[in-house]
């Protein structure tokens, strides 16, 4: 059966496809619009491309009555050489502090060359352009350029074809400033222009290009975080604290009240003030992604065209991640006396302080995943003793568990050292005393994580006791770990995700079939192994 208007299927998830019409284009910046459905079911397909069609229908009209308003107000002015000189100067500008700030943040030296690579072949196009007297090529960049600064011009045949003409100079130039910096070069980004010289607005109402809006009247912040918690009712409490407090921090810095009055140099201003806070570009990238998602589901709704926040670049990590533990690491942990004399962690962790590290570095698992299992997630499958990752609950009464994905869902064979620890011992005294869960000393936070108390006594415990205080180093090592031992053991990538709950990228291949069998997954836990690790019984036979 053809898929409908608008929906196409990638692999196995479905996206939304439309053509932007062509008298939009210039301004969205954009020939199509394209985006995951995230979903893989054709009725849900279905149902939301109809949604997103007409979402996208309502935009484009949204955006053609702002283009008409704009193009209304006031009598035409004139655009003369003044206009046309602080036009480029403004566009210089621009260019420039984007190059500068890309610098600034600092790139790889293959990324430098391909960068230039590109930028070499970019101003070779320009050139060709520009001797062929090609004008009509820098219309689309022209207009995207004068919309996004909210500039109306008007002028006769022959001042357009200049402004286009010098726009066109600028770019080229722009571009040779660009590979003098690639050359070492100082080149250095010329001011904006604080006031206009020339009535670039048409009419004495619109806005100055070169000024920050002040007006309060729009799409509020309170009303966009409320569209925004509409269009996902179901998202976890610590999500909503985070983009309360991104929102926060934000209107703090900037001092606005609407949407509208945000400009891209605000955006940056808030990612750069994070930056000098010490804030990791993980951090940033996350708090940014707050800010844009507002105007996403603002765009969305029709009430917005524009997206300020839209792929503001984030300064690359300076460091490397986590790191696994090495040897001398993991027999500093699991020969101390938490697992050797039967000390604990404190009373709140319990037992959960001496299994959790134990179940990850043999499992590989998340330690959320683990500090909210359930009695019943451990199961005899087939004569294989299990580990059921799940957030699924038959059981309606049960506690709320989550997952950081539906790939982390998982049935998972227990390694034979865990066996052989007393895994299955210490279960089965649970269940005989009647617990519900595998570790009943541990208690949700505000956030309903359960790990959250174990996590701070372990990395006290790690730091302080065991003397590890390599930053890269946490209870997350220790997955990392578990990666480490599947290669040695010769694991390809592929089952290696499966033990782990990887969703294992956008590999085509990966997305047919129902995976691996319980005795493959079996077969290959068995496989992974520390060979000088020696692990004492924690439960006795």
């Amino acid at each position: 059966m053809p898929l409908q208007t608008h929906l196409f299927r990638r692999g196995a998830t479905y996206y939304f496809r439309a053509k932007v019409p062509v008298d939009l284009q210039a301004y969205m910046g954009k020939v199509e619009e394209k985006f995951s459905l995230k979903t893989k079911d054709p009725a849900e397909a279905r149902s939301l491309a109809r949604q997103a069609s007409a979402d996208f229908d309502r935009r484009c009209a949204l955006l053609r009555d702002e283009i008409q308003g704009r193009q209304s107000k006031g009598a035409p002015r004139l655009l003369d050489d003044a206009a046309i000189q602080e036009l480029c100067m403004l566009w210089r500008h621009q260019a420039l502090a984007g190059d500068e700030e890309t610098r600034m943040e600092g790139e790889f030296e293959d990324e430098l060359d391909e960068h230039h690579a590109q930028r070499m072949e970019t101003r070779d196009g320009l050139r060709e352009t520009l001797r062929r007297n090609d004008l009509a090529a820098v219309e689309p960049a022209l207009q995207t350029f004068l919309f996004l600064n909210g500039i109306e011009v008007h002028g006769d045949a022959a001042q357009q074809r200049k402004l286009r003409y010098r726009f066109l100079q600028t770019i080229t130039e722009v571009h040779d400033q660009q590979l003098a910096r690639d050359a070492g070069d100082v080149v250095w980004t010329p001011e904006t222009p604080v006031q206009p010289t020339s009535p670039l607005v048409a009419g004495p109402n619109s806005p100055n290009p070169h000024q920050r809006p002040q007006s309060a009247k729009g799409l509020s912040f309170e009303e966009a975080f409320a569209d925004w918690q509409r269009f996902d009712p179901n998202r976890p409490q610590r999500t909503v604290d985070d983009v309360t407090l991104a929102i926060r921090e934000f209107r703090a810095l900037t001092g606005y009240h609407t949407l509208e009055q945000v400009q891209r140099i605000d955006v940056i201003r808030y990612r750069d003030s994070l930056s000098e806070k010490g804030r990791q570009p993980k951090t940033l990238d996350k708090k940014l992604s707050f800010i844009c998602a507002l105007y996403n589901v603002a765009i969305n709704n029709g009430k917005l065209s524009y997206n300020p926040a839209a792929r503001v670049p984030i300064p690359k990590s300076k460091g490397a991640g986590r790191v696994p533990l090495d040897t001398d690491d993991l027999k500093r942990l699991f020969g101390s006396p938490l697992y050797t004399q039967g000390k604990r962690l404190g009373r709140s962790t319990a037992e959960a302080g001496v299994w959790l590290p134990l179940m990850a570095l043999y499992l590989g698992c998340r330690v959320e995943e683990l500090a909210q299992l359930h009695i019943d997630d451990i199961e005899k499958i087939d004569g294989i003793w299990c580990l059921l990752i799940t957030d699924l609950n038959d059981n309606a009464d049960a506690p709320e568990k989550r997952l950081k994905n539906t790939d982390s869902r998982r049935r998972l064979p227990i390694h034979p050292v865990l066996i052989e620890a007393g895994l299955l011992r210490y279960h089965a005294q649970l269940k005989r005393q009647g617990e519900k869960r595998l570790f009943p000393t541990l208690k949700p936070d505000r956030y309903g994580r359960y790990s959250s108390g174990f996590s701070k006594a372990f990395m006290s415990y790690l730091r302080k006791t065991l003397a590890i205080t390599d930053r890269r180093k946490d209870f997350h090592s220790l997955r990392h770990t578990f990666r480490d031992a599947c290669r040695e053991a010769g694991l390809d990538e592929e089952l290696s995700d499966a033990l782990m709950g990887h969703s294992g990228g956008q590999k085509m291949g990966r997305r047919y079939g129902s995976g691996f069998t319980l005795k493959r997954l079996h077969a290959a836990i068995q496989q992974v192994a520390y060979p000088e690790l020696v692990i004492t019984p924690i439960v006795p036979e």
